[in-house]
């Protein structure tokens, strides 16, 4: 009987003291778990409607119009300006025309030998003139180099006037031998220049090219002579004295010059 009364007791215990053990549920706060709310608190990361990168409404790309302003390109039309080269308003070279059988010259002179023949309508390129407008410096169509014809003896392709003046040397033919024994002597106005003779080649002959006062000027006196002596005119009253030079020349062409010891 007493057996059952505890036992009783304990049933009894156990059912009214369900409340007070209850503490030891507490271990089961499992449910605590459930309250990841704080993970669910990351909805308000959903709100990362970072739709923010909306903003970046490309429209701005719309703004492209601004290529629209690379029609500044169209003020390329400075290339048209390349169309002045188109202006080659390249002058016709100027050159002469030969009215018959002319002789191209070694020297704007007569007294020059004769460099090349031209024929009557034969063309050469023109290049200059002398002083004053008598010679022409010419390139003949069938030649690499320059000589001289007579103003009077070909029709220029434009005015010679408008050509620029030129002053040439005369190719030296090292195989022919300049003078020797050059000299010069005064008599008055009068001034002889002599020198020895050259070796015997053919179409042998000398060159006198000077300068002598003239009228108060200074005068070009070009001569050739196949002697070995020549007489020219030198006046007083000019600014500077007389000068000149003397060469051999044969079929070959032209020795180099000596210097006349002027008196």
């Amino acid at each position: 009987m007493r057996k059952i009364f505890v036992v009783s007791i304990l049933v009894l215990i156990v059912l009214t003291g369900c409340d007070v053990i209850a503490p030891s549920p507490t271990a089961t706060p499992t449910s605590t778990p459930t309250y990841t709310p704080t993970a669910t608190f990351t909805s308000t990361s959903t709100s990362t409607p970072t739709i923010t990168p909306t903003p970046t409404s490309t429209p701005t790309s719309t703004n492209t119009p601004t290529p629209s302003d690379t029609p500044t390109p169209s003020d390329t039309p400075t290339p048209t300006e390349t169309s002045t080269p188109t202006v080659t308003d390249t002058l016709e070279p100027a050159t002469i025309t030969s009215n018959g059988h002319v002789n191209c010259r070694y020297g704007p002179n007569m007294a020059y030998m004769i460099a090349w023949e031209l024929h009557d309508g034969d063309l050469a390129m023109l290049d200059g003139r002398n002083y004053n407008k008598t010679w022409l410096y010419v390139k003949p169509h069938d030649t690499d180099w320059h000589c001289w014809v007579a103003a009077s003896a070909v029709t220029p392709s434009i005015d010679v006037s408008l050509l620029a003046k030129v002053s040439t040397s005369l190719w030296v033919h090292p195989e022919v031998p300049s003078p020797k024994g050059v000299s010069a002597s005064r008599n008055g106005n009068k001034v002889t220049i002599t020198w020895y003779a050259a070796p015997p080649s053919v179409g042998l002959g000398y060159l006198i090219e000077a300068s002598r006062c003239s009228g108060g000027y200074i005068v070009d006196a070009i001569y050739t002579t196949t002697n070995t002596a020549t007489t020219l005119i030198d006046d007083s009253g000019c600014s500077r004295s007389g000068r000149g030079q003397v060469r051999v020349f044969n079929k070959l062409g032209y020795s180099s010059p000596v210097s006349i010891p002027w008196p």
